[in-house]
């Protein structure tokens, strides 16, 4: 197994290795690695959705799937898919998130494995949160450490928005009012494998911060978006038949970037259950 970093932030790519036969020793150099750099690829798997759910569960146990039904065969699995004819549709994942964040213990990793991906377009974009983290200036790290980030799906996944999942055909998702719910983690919170210390937000589930006016709530969420998910911190994968990627919800966020229209996209996610986020 060789681990080469894709960017001087996060991301590496493991080459000569197949996920499907790793042995266990190698298992827990890939972990370290995945905590690492925070993002990992694997070229040319081609794994099959029976492979793909036995390594996630070495990983660990299946995270809860909320609102999103699952493929039949394998009730772990997220078929993400966009059809060709779908054009500017919306588009699953497309903005800046940490998944299911919004759970009261949210999932420690997530896999994706490429099925039919575009021949240009169709990118996913990651973010790090300990660099955006290692970025701030130290009063306002001070502050944030103070704060508890109040996490709901209502704006991805209450009956309000049941239109625009309706819209797509290759995935159904079924919102409801659980969405509704609020869970409250801390702002700044310590990575439980590596110790390191990171911002625990994103934008599309993090809508308010416990003890803040509104005003001030809203524009400090602002703040930490733009802040979070500046270019320097990131990292922008091509996808490729074949291509697996594994990253740690704990420490990033990603963006699913919608622009190829006119081309069908499918991948297969897997999410492993995590803890409950534990402050810095």
């Amino acid at each position: 197994m060789s681990i080469t970093p894709v960017t001087g932030v996060l991301g590496a790519e493991v080459r000569n290795v197949r996920l499907a036969d790793l042995e266990d020793a190698d298992l827990a150099t890939f972990r370290a690695a995945l905590c690492e750099h925070e993002v990992v690829v694997v070229r040319d798997q081609f794994i099959s959705p029976s492979d793909q759910s036995t390594f996630s569960r070495r990983l660990g146990p299946s995270g809860e799937t909320p609102f999103v039904v699952t493929m039949p065969d394998h009730p772990d699995i997220i078929k993400v898919v966009k059809e060709a004819d779908e054009g500017a549709a919306f588009n699953f994942g497309g903005a800046w998130h940490s998944d299911f964040s919004f759970q009261p213990e949210p999932p420690s990793f997530t896999i994706l494995a490429a099925v039919d991906v575009p021949p240009w377009g169709g990118d996913t974009v990651f973010t790090s949160m300990t660099a955006a983290w290692n970025a701030l200036d130290a009063a306002t790290r001070e502050r944030l450490s103070t704060l508890t980030a109040v996490h709901t799906a209502r704006d991805a996944y209450s009956r309000k928005m049941q239109p625009l999942h309706s819209g797509m055909r290759g995935m159904t998702i079924v919102c409801d009012d659980s969405a509704n719910d609020e869970f409250r983690h801390p702002m700044v919170c310590r990575h439980p494998e590596t110790g390191r210390t990171l911002l625990f937000f994103n934008r599309a589930y993090v809508r308010d911060v416990e003890g803040l006016e509104h005003d001030e709530a809203q524009a400090l969420i602002s703040f930490l978006h733009h802040h979070s998910t500046d270019a320097r911190f990131t990292y922008r994968h091509r996808w490729l038949p074949g291509d697996v990627v594994i990253w740690d919800n704990r420490s990033t966020q990603h963006l699913a970037v919608n622009d190829y229209g006119g081309f069908r996209r499918e991948l297969h996610r897997t999410t492993i259950a995590g803890s409950r986020p534990v402050p810095a």
